[in-house]
């Protein structure tokens, strides 16, 4: 054998083994290393929007428009392969009514270990946030977290829980990260998910349901064009995170998702789904009442909505359930 010949084969093995040695790699790294630990990527990051569609079905009671606004805004920004900016979404409404549900039903959606993903990142106002004085740290602090999870994998979601408790300007740092950027400071922001929780514009909320009520408006024909201006303001001008925030003056929050005020038929449902949660089938007549009678309802004159929504009637039904449990079968209450 000639030595080109001997050459070309010894070149011709070498570059098998590479080939052989990186599909091994790859195929190691995909079935063994992400299957015990949690990998980057749109092969082991499966976001199951079917999943979530059928979550907040059979989960979340009474907000058509939330429903509907996050599943759309979810699918169509994951879906796209050149998203402009990350998304941004911003939950409004009184406590209780659906705005941490949502929220897991995401985590549990996109990824497989849900909350307890490396890349879910989540912010309370009173916790992370406490002190006014020391908003710069806060902001520098925040900066680096985000820059460098997002360093590492750009499929990340971060929420910001109880904005409204949050000093003002602390949130003005994630401006340049949720901007149309193609990167900041080397890194690309444009596949991350943000979520924005509070209770600021739950009374502009209650108020224009009322209103749409009165006027004859069935609550499944609410749009969001009815409360998204009056919630952008309110949040721009009451005190919080968002307050005169440079990120509302520049238009970067994608959706303001109003979450109604709960009617007595969706406090119900939560009711019967927390019964049937603790193996109670059947609750009856009674012990609904009998948990219903815990909740305080607004505004005067009409009464009409929960002031707590679905909030605190896990502990109220857990009572009921142990009062009633004794005498009653296990499938009927």
């Amino acid at each position: 054998m000639s030595f080109k010949s001997i050459l070309f084969t010894t070149l011709v093995l070498s570059l098998t083994k590479s080939v052989i040695s990186f599909s091994f790699g790859e195929f190691f790294h995909d079935n063994v290393v992400c299957l015990f630990g949690e990998c980057c990527g749109r092969k082991q990051i499966k976001a199951d929007f079917y999943k979530l569609e059928n979550l907040l079905y059979y989960n979340i009671y009474g907000q058509h428009l939330a429903n509907k606004i996050v599943i759309a805004a979810m699918k169509s920004h994951w879906d796209s392969p050149h998203a402009q900016k990350a998304l941004t979404l911003s939950f409004h409404g009184w406590p209780g009514s659906g705005k941490n549900y949502i929220t897991r039903f995401i985590k549990e959606s996109v990824y497989l270990k849900g909350s307890n993903s490396r890349f879910v990142h989540h912010f309370m106002g009173r916790v992370h946030f406490p002190q006014e004085k020391d908003v710069p740290l806060y902001r520098e602090n925040l900066y680096n977290w985000i820059k460098g999870n997002v360093s590492e994998c750009p499929y990340q979601i971060f929420i910001f829980d109880e904005v409204d408790k949050m000093p003002d300007r602390v949130l003005d740092v994630i401006k340049p990260m949720i901007d149309y950027n193609e990167n900041v400071d080397k890194v690309d922001y444009r596949k991350c998910v943000f979520i924005f929780l509070s209770n600021t514009g739950g009374s502009i909320i209650t108020r224009e349901t009322l209103k749409l009520w009165k006027e004859g408006i069935k609550r499944e024909d609410i749009q969001l064009k009815h409360f998204e201006q009056h919630i952008s303001k309110g949040v721009f001008n009451e005190k919080g995170g968002f307050y005169h925030s440079d990120t509302i003056k520049s238009n970067l929050i994608d959706h303001y998702i109003p979450f109604l005020p709960m009617e007595m038929e969706h406090v119900r449902l939560c009711i019967v789904n927390l019964f049937e949660m603790r193996q109670i089938k059947k609750p009856s007549e009674e012990a609904i009442t009998e948990v219903l009678d815990f909740i305080e309802w607004g505004p005067e004159p009409e009464r009409k909505y929960s002031k707590t929504g679905c909030k605190r009637l896990s502990q109220k039904v857990a009572l009921v359930a142990h009062k009633y449990r004794k005498s009653n079968s296990k499938e009927e209450l």
